[in-house]
């Protein structure tokens, strides 16, 4: 039996194909849905703004009569406001060319209604909660349009990212996908999801081989700048010639760090001798110390015996980087170290080349703001974009998570097409983000500021229309929750109060003795 529609109210004289103003004698709620049925259409609509009135409390009223005021008016209370035309229900949310004529009338979008624009599982879905003003109609989005056309989440410390993201997490995990987290503060390594019993979390080595490093990131971690012309002339000689043996077999890999020290050795010892070249000398010794003094900081990072991160990633895991360790330098290096080298293998699958990798991949990058910023040039940054502008070509996704939009580079944001925005305060995130995403419209913006935790914005293609949405909870458990300052000094004083107890109990046992 087909739901009855519920009138709520009619068009007014002012309405364009996008936007209608209307007046409604029923209470009406911001963010809920409409239809509207005109040029033979079921247009779904969404209420953007509202206010009400009634011309009973005027300029002149008598302040006596209130009360008497307030009893009457809520019998001529009228509401008027905006809604934002979305699009033809039947025809994948097309805008009728025309405007609806003044008076048409307006309903409450049914539960049906919603269900058929807002989906179901189709093997390409993943459910992440329900709609904010129909608990009943749930939410779905498209796994492919996530990937190619990259996402970002985006909320307050405490607004519910953690929980959304690993939302997003369980639904890639039950569409067989790999997922790479870069963990930035070891949350995702403690991830309990599992599938037919079987926890599907993998913590990659955080180890790197510099055989397998390019020059660049190498010198990264040797502290060679680009204005050090001379160090880097020499180290990058010293570095290719070692590659070289190791890769001929003239050396064995667990000599890299002889090799290349060796090589050093060698030209210092060939400007001590050659007078062209006399003066590089100190510049040679200067790069040799700063090799010995990686070998000596970055000695439990490398592993010359090491696969390649990216060999080590796996489908129907999540594979999770944890940086928890180790500083922003180290993770600015392998982050886009591993991107660089994701997209290099992807683009050698596509094109039909051996040693590529056989399966997409979705990135998750905690913390976005640090490695992807508005204000610092990281390597990072620069891997971040061309995987957003390339990506989609070579089934690479990303996914970049922030509490701070202001901070995070406007070209890296503008790249995520689709977007979860739970609550954001700030004005000039708020900025940052409508500046990033040209659909976001002043008014959804107006809603960001009253969202309640785990309520949010969802847009973009991976969505037909946008939405508020009550993000589920996630069924796995993970430690991105905030602590509790209260309890840890609890359990502090009742360690201390139980040794004191221990200690009295010792000595009057002895005393007894």
């Amino acid at each position: 039996m087909a739901e009855k529609r519920k009138k709520i109210g009619v068009c007014l004289n002012e309405s364009t194909p996008k936007e209608v103003f209307f007046i409604s004698p029923k209470k009406v709620s911001l963010g809920e849905y409409v239809e509207l049925n005109y040029e033979s259409a079921c247009v779904l609509g969404f209420i953007k703004s509202i206010s009400c009135s009634t011309k009973l409390f005027d300029d002149d009223f008598d302040f006596d009569d209130i009360e008497k005021l307030k009893r009457i008016s809520n019998r001529r209370l009228f509401f008027y406001g905006k809604i934002s035309i979305l699009g033809d229900v039947d025809k994948n949310m097309f805008i009728p060319r025309v405007p609806p004529p003044p008076g048409t009338d307006i309903y409450l979008a049914s539960s049906d209604t919603l269900r058929k624009v807002f989906g179901r599982d189709d093997g390409k879905k993943i459910c992440i909660g329900s709609l904010l003003t129909r608990e009943d109609v749930d939410v779905y989005v498209d796994v492919d349009q996530i990937v190619s056309r990259h996402l970002a989440v985006l909320a307050v410390t405490g607004g519910g990212k953690s929980n959304t993201v690993s939302v997003i997490i369980e639904g890639m995990l039950e569409k067989s996908a790999a997922v790479l987290v870069f963990d930035m503060h070891g949350e995702y390594v403690n991830f309990n999801y599992r599938v037919d019993g079987e926890n599907v979390v993998k913590r990659l080595e955080l180890k790197l081989n510099p055989v397998h490093l390019s020059y660049k990131e190498f010198r990264q971690f040797a502290n060679v700048d680009d204005n050090s012309f001379i160090q880097d002339r020499y180290l990058r000689r010293a570095f290719r010639a070692t590659i070289e043996d190791i890769s001929s077999g003239a050396i064995q890999v667990d000599a890299f760090w002889g090799r290349l020290k060796g090589e050093l050795e060698m030209y210092r010892e060939q400007a001590r001798e050659d007078p062209d070249i006399k003066d590089d000398r100190r510049s040679i010794i200067g790069v040799l110390n700063k090799v010995e003094d990686m070998e000596d900081a970055y000695s439990e990072l490398f592993d010359l015996f090491q696969k390649p991160i990216v060999d080590q990633i796996e489908p129907a895991r999540l594979n999770v980087i944890d940086f928890s360790h180790v500083d922003e330098k180290i993770a600015d290096i392998i982050v886009s170290h591993v991107l660089r080298n994701l997209l290099e293998k992807r683009k050698r699958f596509v094109h039909g080349y051996d040693g590529g990798l056989e399966f997409p991949v979705f990135s998750i990058l905690e913390e976005a703001h640090i490695l992807a910023s508005s204000s610092v040039n990281t390597r990072s940054k620069y891997w971040i974009s061309r995987v957003a502008r390339e990506g989609r070509k070579f089934g690479l996704g990303l996914c970049l998570v922030s509490q701070r939009p202001k901070a995070l580079d406007v070209n890296a944001l503008s790249q995520a097409n689709n977007m979860i925005i739970l609550k954001l305060v700030e004005p000039s995130d708020q900025r940052h983000v409508q500046q990033a995403a040209e659909s976001l419209s002043s008014e959804l913006v107006e809603q960001l500021s009253s969202l309640n935790v785990g309520e949010a914005l969802v847009m973009g293609k991976m969505i037909p229309v946008p939405a508020l949405v009550k993000i589920r909870l996630a069924r796995g458990k993970m430690s991105g929750n905030d602590r509790s300052a209260v309890e840890e000094w609890a359990k502090v004083m009742q360690k201390k109060r139980d040794l004191v107890k221990e200690i009295d109990s010792f000595y009057s046992d002895e005393e007894e003795f």
